[in-house]
């Protein structure tokens, strides 16, 4: 029952993952058992189609030993159902992999990016570097300008290589498989309510692969800072 409840309020969730979360609820069960149950009920994650990926050497590679060292930022593009454009700016954390905001519009330029920057520094601190690619919502004058004025050092990807960066591109495809596939908004009030309930739920209940099967709550609990 309770692998059919959570594969029921996360269907973008595979066997290993719904045996992540059973482990994290003090389940003692292993993978094997859960992957014949998830097979006997019947349930599956349908795959999507995906996008050909660059295959390359990173040109921006650095050890990142704790938080704040690096915040990637990157824009996700996503239509209302009456057609009209929705543009969304998601920042993450490289360490902690920690949503630390996701900023939901019609319209995004510099300005939006220097005020959600403002925002997350007033509560979060400065980060050391900020990484993003060449769009001209990053490049503006406004921007730079911030940039040197704020003291925080902001690095570029080449053009047409997003796996430079890589964290916030793999963030930024699970957001539009386990949310903005997963909906269909009406209008921009529900967007933003419906993704900001789903960064919670990233931070504080998905196990992530990459961090040893822990969230990202955890990961900033341990280096202890502050989540919200």
């Amino acid at each position: 029952k309770e692998i059919k409840k959570i594969a029921q309020e996360n269907r973008r969730y595979g066997y290993r993952r719904i045996h992540k979360v059973l482990r994290r609820q003090k389940w003692k069960v292993n993978h094997k058992a859960v992957y014949r149950i998830y097979q006997k009920l019947g349930l599956k994650v349908l795959k999507r189609g995906g996008r050909k990926r660059t295959v390359g050497e990173r040109k921006i590679q650095r050890m990142i030993t704790g938080p704040n060292q690096c915040w990637a930022l990157d824009f996700v593009h996503d239509r209302l159902s009456n057609g009209r454009k929705l543009r969304i700016l998601t920042i993450i954390d490289h360490y902690t992999r920690e949503c630390l905001m996701i900023v939901v519009e019609h319209g995004l330029n510099g300005q939006s990016v220097e005020d959600a920057l403002k925002a997350l520094i007033e509560d979060k601190g400065k980060p050391e570097t900020i990484l993003t690619d060449n769009g001209s919502e990053f490049t503006s004058n406004r921007v730079m300008r911030w940039q040197k004025e704020a003291n925080v050092k902001w690095e570029y990807i080449e053009p047409e290589k997003p796996y430079q960066n890589g964290i916030v591109e793999s963030f930024n495809g699970k957001l539009r498989d386990e949310c903005l596939n997963e909906n269909w908004f009406l209008g921009l009030q529900e967007a933003k309510e419906v993704i900001e309930k789903w960064r919670i739920h990233y931070n504080e209940d998905r196990p992530h692969s990459s961090l040893g099967g822990k969230t990202p709550k955890e990961m900033v609990m341990k280096t202890g800072t502050s989540i919200y």
